[in-house]
């Protein structure tokens, strides 16, 4: 068993404070920390828009698959999986991009015969 004389113990404990070695922010650092973070979420995200394939009666597998691999690099099997998705729950993220180039995506994607729409993040 570990002996730790009574002085030092308290000199120890005295200089982690009540807490012992966790102390937690006041409200309103917490407050201000929080804010923060959302501001600088919001500067990272604010300009990214979700680019969405919907299901279509009349949109081939193939064709969802060519567009994904001509308009954002995918792999083959990355775009089987993609369409798959697509049809087993009615629709699938596609792309993140800036807006200008989500939109330009969509209809990039709609003269391929491939329903989209652009969602803000």
């Amino acid at each position: 068993m570990l002996m730790i004389e009574p002085d030092r113990y308290r000199s120890l404990q005295a200089a982690r404070g009540p807490l012992g070695s966790l102390s937690l922010p006041d409200v309103g650092t917490r407050q201000e920390l929080e804010d923060d973070l959302a501001d600088k979420l919001r500067s990272l995200f604010d300009q990214d828009f979700a680019v969405i394939i919907m299901d279509s009666d009349y949109t081939t597998f193939d064709e969802v698959e060519r567009a994904c691999i001509a308009l954002f690099g995918y792999t083959r099997p990355e775009a089987e999986a993609l369409s798959m998705r697509v049809h087993t729950t009615g629709e699938a993220l596609a792309a993140v991009l800036p807006e200008h180039e989500a939109r330009q995506a969509v209809r990039s994607l709609r003269q391929r015969n491939v329903l989209a729409r652009v969602e803000k993040v």
